[in-house]
C-alpha cells in the first residue's frame, strides 16, 4: 500500500476494481486488529493508519447505492466499508475509480 497516487491511478485503471484507502485514527489500532484487518502506517502522517479496501464493478454499485455522494463525509463511509465503530476514527476516504480518477473526503 505504500504506491505513489501515480502508481495507485496506473493500476486501478489496469485491474477494473475501485481501490479505496481509508486513513484511520491511530488511536483505534487495537480495534483494527481484532476484526483481523490488515492496516499500515500512514507515509505523510504518523498518526493515522491506512486500510485499503478493494471493490470490484458489482460491489462498487451495491456500495454507491447506499451513499449519497453529495452529503457523504469520510465517518459515513468509513462506516458503511468497515462498521460503525471504526467509521468514528476515519478522517479520510480516497477512492481510486478504474476511468482514472480520484474522489476523496477528509
Amino acid at each position: 500500500m505504500t504506491q505513489t497516487i501515480a502508481d495507485r491511478r496506473k493500476e486501478v485503471a489496469k485491474s477494473g476494481y475501485y481501490d479505496i484507502y481509508i486513513e484511520i485514527d491511530c488511536d483505534c489500532q487495537e480495534l483494527l486488529d481484532a476484526i483481523g484487518l490488515d492496516y499500515e502506517l500512514c507515509k505523510d502522517d504518523d498518526t493515522q493508519n491506512e486500510v485499503c479496501v478493494i471493490l470490484d464493478a458489482g460491489e462498487w454499485v451495491d456500495f454507491a447505492e447506499d451513499v449519497d455522494f453529495g452529503y457523504a463525509d469520510e465517518q459515513q463511509l468509513g462506516a458503511l466499508l468497515l462498521n460503525e465503530e471504526l467509521g468514528e476514527y476515519v478522517t479520510k476516504v480516497t477512492i481510486y475509480k478504474p476511468s482514472g480518477d480520484i474522489i476523496s473526503f477528509y
